[in-house]
């Protein structure tokens, strides 16, 4: 058998069955229209804590559209990014930070160049029964075991909180006894349940309470600091998913316009996309 080029580009095949033809026809199609892969993929995405539920909707929103799979995992930044100096086989790391992207694009564990910033959060300081509008130096009239953040050692939001706090001026040991947990997200849901009258949280995190109906917030029992600590959310591409299709898959679509607008929908501001 001799192939031809056909008229639309195509190539047919001469001197052979119907079907063989038109199964030789589909494939070359399908290679050629879809971007010269048809195989599927599948890639872990490691997430800070704030992220999840917008990482849970952009996943479905590429695997509706694509042939690709992918599976989120959130926890702190921190202890994300130890996991994967220590092995964690994921593809994609979405910080809460610059710093620990860099620190495995250093390592040689994320491909350099790789890195945007996806999202900037806003901290803010929620305080539902304040005497009037919240305020740090206010603060100080309560108990400091009373107040959380998510824990700075781990947490980007709560290294912005922990310096929003001692900006304040409040005393050592005052400071001392505020107590800190695993995430942002954590915070948000002590507060909402009593367990603690303020803390610092994400605008993400309260718009995904309200959405989920685990957290009921007024706007004026908030304190947003969107200029004072911004929060710049990195992500890298990691070393061990540079010829990941799916990986790479979602690393471009963070800037396509309907993933920047669930993205903004979730609470957070956009940037040029630029490290």
């Amino acid at each position: 058998m001799s192939p031809e080029v056909g008229a639309d580009g195509l190539v047919d095949v001469v001197r052979c069955s119907p079907v063989f033809a038109l199964i030789c026809r589909f494939i070359l199609a399908s290679l050629l229209w879809g971007g010269g892969s048809a195989v599927a993929a599948e890639a872990r995405i490691a997430v800070a804590a704030n992220f999840r539920d917008t990482a849970l909707a952009i996943a479905a929103r590429l695997e509706a559209e694509s042939s690709h799979r992918y599976e989120v995992i959130a926890g702190s930044t921190g202890k994300l990014a130890s996991q994967i100096i220590n092995g964690a086989p994921f593809d994609v790391f979405m910080a809460a930070d610059r710093r620990r992207p860099q620190q495995l694009v250093d390592r040689g564990l994320a491909a350099s160049g790789s890195q945007q910033v996806y999202a900037v959060g806003e901290l803010g300081l929620w305080w539902p029964d304040a005497p009037g509008t919240p305020a740090l130096d206010a603060l100080a009239a309560l108990e400091s075991r009373s107040v959380c953040i998510a824990n700075p050692a781990f947490a980007p939001y709560g290294e912005a909180a922990w310096e929003m706090l001692r900006s304040a001026g409040l005393e050592a040991l005052w400071l001392k006894g505020v107590v800190r947990v695993d995430n942002v997200n954590l915070v948000a849901g002590l507060i909402a349940q009593g367990q603690a009258r303020a803390g610092f949280v994400a605008r993400s995190s309260l718009i995904a309470g309200m959405r989920n109906g685990t957290v009921v917030a007024a706007d004026e029992e908030v304190l947003w600091f969107a200029e004072q600590a911004p929060v710049d959310q990195v992500m890298v591409l990691l070393a061990r998913a540079k010829m990941n299709d799916a990986a790479q898959h979602w690393v471009q679509q963070m800037q396509a316009p309907p993933i920047r607008e669930l993205i903004r929908r979730d609470g957070y501001r956009l940037s040029d996309g630029q490290n």
